[in-house]
């Protein structure tokens, strides 16, 4: 009798199983992307704050012109803008022959939707060393009121 190693990687993921796990999903945050799209988005950090809330991307090498925020669909839309205007030193950089390349500047677009106690009218944003602060204001009456109350 003859033992046969059967090598399973764990790419290698049963179809059925994909789908269900999609369909559970307990977050409800569609997380099925292609590798290159997935390398291609910021990071980002989300926190609240008591009268906002505040999302920061990890933008390094972008300025502010390259980058893009609008609000559609209730929808915030973070986007880079093209690259097609290089500067001198990049175009030279690109005659060269690399031996090695783990980071590039690459075009991203990120979408957040955004809660109806947030007042779209609000945003600010503001990039610096390298991250991109976005804050959200709240509606003054999504803002938790504290008041104490008398025992009589």
């Amino acid at each position: 009798m003859k033992l046969v190693n059967v090598n399973r990687p764990v790419y290698r993921v049963n179809p059925v199983d994909a789908l269900l796990k999609d369909f559970f999903n307990a977050n409800g945050v569609n997380d099925r992307y292609d590798k290159e799209e997935l390398a291609n988005q910021p990071s980002t950090n989300l926190f609240e704050t008591e009268t906002s809330v505040v999302l920061e991307l990890l933008v390094p090498g972008y300025s502010k012109e390259e980058i893009k925020l609008q609000v559609e669909n209730n929808q915030l839309i973070v986007k880079s803008e093209s690259l097609e205007n290089e500067s001198e030193d990049q175009k030279e950089a690109t005659e060269y022959k690399y031996s090695r390349v783990e980071f590039e500047k690459a075009k991203f677009e990120k979408r957040f939707r955004l809660s109806d106690k947030l007042d779209q009218e609000q945003i600010q944003a503001e990039v610096k060393n390298g991250i991109l602060r976005i804050t959200l204001a709240k509606k003054k009456e999504a803002i938790p009121v504290k008041r104490e109350i008398e025992i009589g």
